[in-house]
């Protein structure tokens, strides 16, 4: 009788951390579920469809190639993953995707050869694997009709009705206000999405934080002094400088540096 008892608490023993094992990976995958970088989000779908929001908050439904588009969004934007060819507007975004190994389906750029330092980049347009649409503010849209793109990525949002005309899918890769610096560095694993790169995102991810604290222990240990530092650029005749919320002016007192214009708010 001893050993039936001793059998059944062991078992019920069991059963109870299974089934608490069970709830908490429940728990996990709900907390997984969903995921908001800054104005940005991901909501992970059954079937491994995703539904992301873009800097204006327009909803894009990923759908794996082959899959039918799930029940409720028949008239969303639907996005084929992992997306095969894209235009990029920045060089930035085309860092991000060499980042993550999906340079390779770049196939449209607004900046011509010399601009360009990336390698894949220049021999791309040397080859005629990548093509120079036109530059962002005029962006030629029969060129960048012709090279069929899956996906634009575009800070521009007045050019989401022309391209809805035409049914390229659209990302607005910027927000109203200026991108903080963790929104910036988590970005990449929102594009990650498109192309079934999240590991790759995260490892870069991880990698750029580490950079940075290495930066801000070396120019500690050589100035002793916080350097002071301003970030900006010369636009159209005008001195454009970041705002004290933005990823820039976070980055230089993260890796050491006073910036200069760390009262001023606005967007990036």
């Amino acid at each position: 009788m001893k050993a039936i008892y001793y059998k059944f608490v062991c078992f019920s023993g069991i059963f109870l951390i299974v089934c608490f094992l069970a709830a908490g990976c429940q728990q996990k995958t709900r907390r997984h579920s969903f995921e908001k970088i800054g104005d940005f989000s991901i909501r992970i779908l059954p079937n491994n469809c995703k539904e992301l929001r873009d800097g204006l908050g327009r909803v894009l439904l990923l759908v794996p190639r082959g899959q039918a588009i799930p029940k409720g969004y028949a008239s969303a934007k639907v996005v084929r993953i992992p997306v095969r060819r894209v235009v990029a507007y920045s060089g930035y975004m085309v860092s991000l995707l060499r980042a993550i190994h999906a340079i390779d389906s770049l196939v449209g750029v607004t900046h011509v050869q010399d601009y360009w330092l990336i390698p894949e980049v220049r021999e791309g347009l040397e080859k005629g694997r990548i093509s120079y649409v036109g530059e962002s503010a005029i962006v030629d849209f029969e060129k960048l009709k012709a090279v069929r793109p899956e996906l634009v990525f575009t800070w521009d949002a007045s050019l989401v009705p022309k391209l809805e005309e035409l049914h390229i899918p659209v990302v607005i890769t910027i927000t109203g206000e200026a991108m903080n610096l963790d929104t910036r560095l988590n970005f990449v694993r929102f594009v990650a999405q498109f192309f079934g790169k999240e590991k790759l995102a995260d490892e870069y991810v991880k990698r750029v934080r580490s950079t940075i604290a290495r930066i801000k222990k070396i120019v500690l240990k050589k100035h002793g002094t916080r350097p002071k530092v301003i970030w900006g650029d010369i636009y159209e005749k005008r001195v454009l400088v970041e705002p004290g919320n933005s990823w820039a002016a976070q980055m230089v007192k993260l890796a050491g540096g006073k910036y200069l214009f760390d009262d001023i708010r606005g967007s990036s």
